[in-house]
C-alpha cells in the first residue's frame, strides 16, 4: 500500500507503523450529499426490507423459512472468500450426517458455513434476550466462526495484534493492496464504531448501516474472519434496529456474485473519499437481496400450503414432518425425532408416506441408516443447482 494512492485527503491517516503504511479510518459518520438518485436507492431498499418484515406478521412458524435463508447466507459468505465452490447441498449433508467434500479444504470449508450458520442463530438469540451488540458478542461470535475452520489458529475471539493485508494469499505485507489499522487503534475504533451503532443512525438507517459496514471492514480487527463477521454484523444491525424481525435477508449472495466490485468500492471510500458510490450499491444489495428472498419465501411457503392441502385431515404428526422437511430438506429420521418430539413409529410412518408419494427421494440406497431428500424444496433454495 502506498501513501500516493490515496487522494490529499482521505477520510483516514495513512501512517508508516515498523516500515509498512496502514489505514486508519475517521470516525463515523462522514459528509454525505443527498443526491435523488441516493434517495430512489434508498426508497426501493427499505421497499425490499417491508417486504420481508411483513412476513413475519402472518407466519405461525418463522423458522420454517428463516432456516433455508439463513444457511443460503452463510453458503454464501464463505464462497466469498473460499477456493472451493460450496452449494447449499454440502451444507445440508453435512447437517444430516454425511461428510461431503472431497479434500480436507472442502471439508473445512463447510464447516465454516455451518459455523455461520451457528453464529448467526447464536447472534440474534443474543440480541432477543436483551444482550448488547458489543465487543464481547462480536468475539463471541467470531469464536464461533473460526472452530474448526479456516483462522482456527489465528487467535479465534481476540483483537489481532499485528499488521494485516488485504490482498490474493501470499502477498507479501509490504505489497499488500490494502493494510487496514494498526493494531493499536483497533480497540478504540472499534469501540467507536460500536457506540455508534448503539446511538441509532444518523442518516437514513441502510445508508448508516453501508457506512458500518464499511467501517468494520476498514478497521479490520480480528486477524481474520472479518469479512465472515463484517457480513453477519449487517444481519445484526438490521434485526437491532428494527429494520427486520430476523435473520430474513441474505446480503453475501449480492457480494458473491459482484465479489471485485464489491471489494474495490470499499477501497474506493478509504483512497479517494467515494461514499456515495459504496453506499449506492450497498443499498442495491440490500434492495435485491431482500426482493430475492422474498420470492424464496413466498415460494416456500405456497409448496407449504400445497402438501398441507394434500394431507389435510391425515393427523399432526404429518404437517409437522413437511415443515421440518422445508426446513432441512436433506434430513434423516433420527433428526425427526430429535426435532420434532414425536415417537419413532409416528416420524417414520410420515417419512414413508411421503417417500411413497415424492416428496422425498431416498439417497443411499440402503435398509438402515438412510437419508431423504425433498427434491421440489431444494429446486426453490439451492442457487448452485446446474
Amino acid at each position: 500500500m502506498r501513501p500516493e494512492d490515496f487522494a490529499d485527503e482521505p477520510p483516514g491517516d495513512v501512517e508508516m507503523i515498523d516500515g509498512i503504511f496502514a489505514f486508519s479510518p475517521d470516525p463515523l459518520p462522514p459528509e454525505l450529499e443527498p443526491t435523488h438518485d441516493l434517495g430512489t436507492e434508498i426508497g426501493d431498499a427499505m421497499y425490499a426490507l417491508g417486504q420481508l418484515s411483513d412476513l413475519d406478521t402472518w407466519l405461525d412458524s418463522p423458522e420454517v423459512i428463516l432456516s433455508p435463508l439463513v444457511h443460503r447466507e452463510a453458503v454464501d459468505s464463505s464462497n466469498i472468500e473460499t477456493t472451493t465452490r460450496l452449494t447449499l447441498s454440502d451444507l445440508y449433508r453435512r447437517e444430516a450426517g454425511e461428510e461431503p467434500g472431497r479434500t480436507e479444504t472442502e471439508r473445512a470449508d463447510i464447516t465454516e458455513a455451518q459455523n455461520y450458520v451457528e453464529a448467526i442463530t447464536a447472534g440474534i438469540r443474543a440480541l432477543r434476550t436483551g444482550a448488547d451488540l458489543d465487543r464481547e458478542l462480536l468475539c463471541r461470535l467470531h469464536e464461533i466462526l473460526l472452530q474448526g475452520a479456516r483462522g482456527e489458529a489465528k487467535n479465534p475471539g481476540e483483537l489481532r495484534d499485528d499488521l494485516v493485508g488485504i490482498d490474493e494469499p501470499g502477498t507479501p505485507l509490504s505489497d499488500a493492496r490494502f493494510v487496514p489499522a494498526p493494531p493499536a487503534s483497533v480497540p478504540y475504533a472499534l469501540r467507536g464504531l460500536l457506540q455508534y451503532v448503539r446511538s441509532g443512525p444518523t442518516y437514513a438507517p441502510l445508508v448508516d448501516l453501508a457506512l458500518i459496514h464499511y467501517q468494520f471492514e476498514t478497521i479490520h480487527p480480528f486477524q481474520d474472519g472479518n469479512g465472515r463477521l463484517g457480513r453477519l454484523l449487517v444481519m445484526l444491525v438490521l434485526y437491532e434496529w428494527d429494520l427486520l424481525p430476523g435473520p430474513y435477508l441474505y446480503p453475501s449472495s449480492y457480494f458473491n456474485v459482484n465479489r471485485d466490485a464489491y471489494l474495490d468500492r470499499l477501497l474506493a471510500v478509504s483512497r479517494d473519499g467515494a461514499w456515495t458510490e459504496w453506499v449506492v450499491f450497498f443499498l442495491r444489495a440490500i434492495s435485491e437481496q431482500g426482493h430475492e428472498a422474498y420470492t424464496v419465501a413466498r415460494k416456500l411457503l405456497a409448496l407449504r400450503d400445497r402438501y398441507w392441502d394434500q394431507y389435510q385431515g391425515q393427523g399432526t404428526v404429518i404437517r409437522e414432518v413437511l415443515d421440518f422437511v422445508i426446513e432441512h430438506p436433506y434430513l434423516t429420521e433420527p433428526q425427526a425425532v430429535a426435532a420434532l418430539d414425536r415417537s419413532q413409529p409416528a416420524i417414520n410412518q410420515a417419512i414413508h408416506r411421503l417417500w411413497d408419494d415424492g416428496v422425498l427421494r431416498e439417497t443411499t440406497g440402503q435398509q438402515r441408516h438412510r437419508r431423504y431428500e425433498a427434491p421440489a424444496v431444494l429446486e426453490i433454495v439451492e442457487p448452485y443447482n446446474p
